[in-house]
């Protein structure tokens, strides 16, 4: 087997990555936490979520949401249970941005599978499922 296997789809990865980046104006991590933040919209979440999510570490995952908040995208609100801590949630700017950015990656995506036939995108979807069923096997 080709040695770079791995590493050709961690390049696939990190190439998607970098184009909606160049399209949406948003790093990775700022993608990840958008994400994060729409499909948990119905629970309270706190920044030790994310960074548990995203595996960011706490200062970085901090300046983010930083400048995540100054742009309007999020906001973070005392808890009325511990003063210490800030509930974090979109704004209507950071959930339209969300939904965008969803959209366009539906699109990136449809249009790279779009160079595959359906045995191809067959076969590609049963080899991922066998690697993470592998990966889940072996404790990850």
């Amino acid at each position: 087997m080709n040695n770079r296997f791995f590493l050709d789809l961690k390049y696939i990865s990190i190439s998607f990555d970098k184009l909606i980046e160049k399209r949406t104006g948003f790093t990775s991590a700022q993608l990840r936490i958008l994400g994060y933040l729409m499909q948990h919209e119905e629970v309270v979440v706190y920044q030790k979520d994310i960074e548990d999510s995203i595996a960011v570490s706490r200062a970085a995952v901090s300046t983010i949401l930083d400048k995540m908040e100054r742009a309007g995208l999020l906001v973070r609100e005392n808890s009325s249970m511990d003063k210490r801590m800030k509930r974090i949630s979109l704004t209507s700017k950071g959930r339209a941005a969300a939904i965008d950015v969803y959209k366009m990656m539906c699109q990136i995506e449809d249009d790279l599978c779009s160079t595959l036939n359906e045995e191809e995108k067959d076969t590609v979807i049963r080899v991922k499922n066998k690697l993470i069923n592998k990966l889940e096997e072996s404790g990850c």
